[in-house]
């Protein structure tokens, strides 16, 4: 098990981590209700809903809507995202998409340029946006499990994002972005035309007013009208291609039979395709069962080659076979299987790296973002719901819809401009997330909930790109294998491999000389890097039902329950 010191002694050198963090000792706990998230501000309004008689869903609904205005670089209402809802009194687990889809206009090479890709189209101008699905999930969701009213959660959003304090996390987003800003977006995060100081106000009257909107006249107001309108405007080029107002009134979010397979003696659920994470997560965890984790120690050479190489073959795999399930046929059943996980395991060497050049992958030719969010959420009744959402690179296209205060996502660069390019994220992929109109573009977010004996264990997810399957693998095992609570699960030191490149990237301080020396010996490259992802965990106890709640020390979220 990891101690608090050690964990403590890994992020002294992190100018990103808030003290507060590093000062906590022990994960929030208690025996009713728990809310972790990436900011206070949704914390403490989704805890907030549940004392008001809420349910999960309803904590969610105005949790998702905060942080999207208490983190405008890593979500909000011009973004999609994915939900994982437990449901104690049918025992069900269900799975709601609230991917953004391409428009109608897009087309297989809309991004080529003389034949090549031309990576501004995708991320940074107006035809960098998907119809955005975030709103209609919440919506949806809402209907299908919500108790308080739907005005009553998104007013109390509304008045906790008007005025926000900026962050130091918020403040150095605001300087890596400005100058891509569009003018109704400089308006807001530029007032004066200056970057605001840490800790002053930040106003944001318009996203504030649109909040109202919707509080009284539901998605309707966000998909049809004058907030439409104004969304349509800055995400059409000047040809007329890009997002339309037909392309908004027709979106719907999508429920999707979860994907379900076991690790130990437990039942675990993610979120099924176009999200990649769930198949690549069970994946992993069926490669992986068949070793001794524990005893092999955690942060030991054995346990990280293991687990390296089970994620090697996860992400070539992804590379070959995920894509919008709407559209591709993907073999899931196939990927998930025992069998292809006793092949690919017979095929690891114990004292050798497996050869990344020998995976069957995407065509290879030669960025990672820590944006996104997520949230994990638990009610006095069991009910849990796990939320993890975006709008892509920081700030999405750095484009506002003007008057709304809505951010449009650049979503279109998570689709495969050309097979075997990588995407922002270093990603490589095939035809099976090429473009096309009406598409869900592929995703690593993974939303999870694992059970034990039909009631909750964990719930858990993180942003970071491609890292968000290796994070969120990763925290399941140390809970699982290594014994630790929410808190320890959440600080461990992470590594990292996608296949492409071949390299297996580990945090500062997360493996010592002894131990990178013997994974080079194996033939593993290794790269050091920045702090990965920012998970948020709740573990429940299964003998006593305790919730513990914990939120990365690698951000500046929160934890609470009661």
């Amino acid at each position: 098990m990891v101690s608090r010191v050690f964990l403590a002694i890994m992020f002294l050198g992190l100018g990103a981590i808030p003290v507060l963090s590093l000062a906590a000792e022990e994960p929030a706990a208690g025996d009713s209700c728990m809310v972790v998230s990436a900011h206070p501000k949704a914390t403490e309004l989704g805890l907030s809903i549940l004392r008001r008689g809420g349910n999960a869903v309803d904590a969610a609904v105005a949790a998702s809507l905060t942080l999207g205005g208490c983190e405008p670089y890593s979500s909000g209402l011009g973004g999609g995202g994915f939900f994982v809802v437990f449901d104690p009194v049918s025992g069900d687990v269900k799975t709601l998409d609230a991917r953004e889809t391409a428009p109608m206009s897009a087309h297989h090479d809309m991004y080529l340029v003389d034949g090549k890709p031309d990576p501004h189209l995708s991320r940074d101008g107006p035809l960098a946006s998907g119809v955005p699905g975030l709103l209609a999930g919440l919506w949806e969701l809402h209907q299908f499990g919500g108790q308080l009213p739907w005005s009553e959660l998104v007013l109390a959003a509304a008045e906790a994002v008007r005025e926000i304090e900026v962050s130091p996390m918020l403040h150095r987003r605001i300087i890596q972005k400005s100058q891509y800003f569009n003018d109704a977006a400089r308006r807001v995060f530029l007032p004066q035309g200056l970057v605001p100081e840490i800790g002053s106000s930040l106003i944001q009257s318009d996203l504030c007013s649109t909040l109202l909107s919707i509080a009284e006249f539901g998605p309707n107001a966000f998909y049809q009208g004058r907030i439409a309108e104004a969304m349509v405007k800055v995400a059409q080029s000047s040809k007329g291609s890009g997002l339309t107002l037909q392309d908004l009134a027709s979106y719907a979010p999508s429920w999707r039979q979860a994907i379900h397979g076991h690790y130990r003696d437990l039942d675990i659920y993610s979120m099924a395709p176009p999200s990649s994470g769930g198949v690549h997560l069970l994946q992993m965890l069926h490669i992986l069962e068949s070793f001794d984790l524990k005893r092999a120690g955690f942060g030991s050479a054995t346990s990280v080659h293991w687990m390296a190489e089970s994620m090697k073959f996860a992400f070539a795999d992804r590379s070959l076979f995920l894509g919008d399930s709407d559209f591709v046929a993907i073999p899931i059943a196939h990927l998930l299987s025992r069998a292809r996980a006793d092949s690919l395991r017979s095929l690891l060497d114990p004292e050798r790296a497996y050869p990344e050049s020998l995976i069957m992958g995407a065509p290879l030719q030669g960025l990672e973002s820590s944006e996104t969010t997520h949230l994990s959420i638990i009610d006095a009744n069991g009910m849990a719901v796990a939320a993890t959402f975006t709008i892509n690179l920081t700030f999405g296209s750095c484009r506002m819809a003007a008057g709304t205060g809505i951010l449009m996502n650049n979503e279109m660069d998570d689709f495969v401009a050309a097979p075997g390019t990588p995407n922002a994220f270093g990603l490589v992929g095939g035809e099976a997330n090429s473009i096309a109109a009406g598409k869900r573009p592929l995703s690593s977010m993974t939303p999870t909930i694992v059970l034990q004996d039909t009631r909750v264990r964990m719930i858990t997810g993180a942003p970071g790109g491609s890292k968000i399957i290796t994070t969120t693998l990763q925290l399941i095992i140390n809970v699982v294998d290594h014994g630790m609570d929410a808190l320890q699960a959440v600080s461990a030191p992470r590594i990292h491999h996608q296949w492409f490149p071949p390299t297996l990237y580990f945090e500062e301080y997360g493996l010592s000389p002894d131990t990178r020396r013997i994974l080079e010996s194996k033939g593993h490259r290794l790269v050091e890097r920045s702090p990965m992802c920012n998970a948020q965990v709740i573990v429940v106890d299964p003998e006593s039902g305790i919730r513990q709640g914990a939120s990365d020390p690698r951000g500046m979220g929160l934890a609470s329950g009661y």
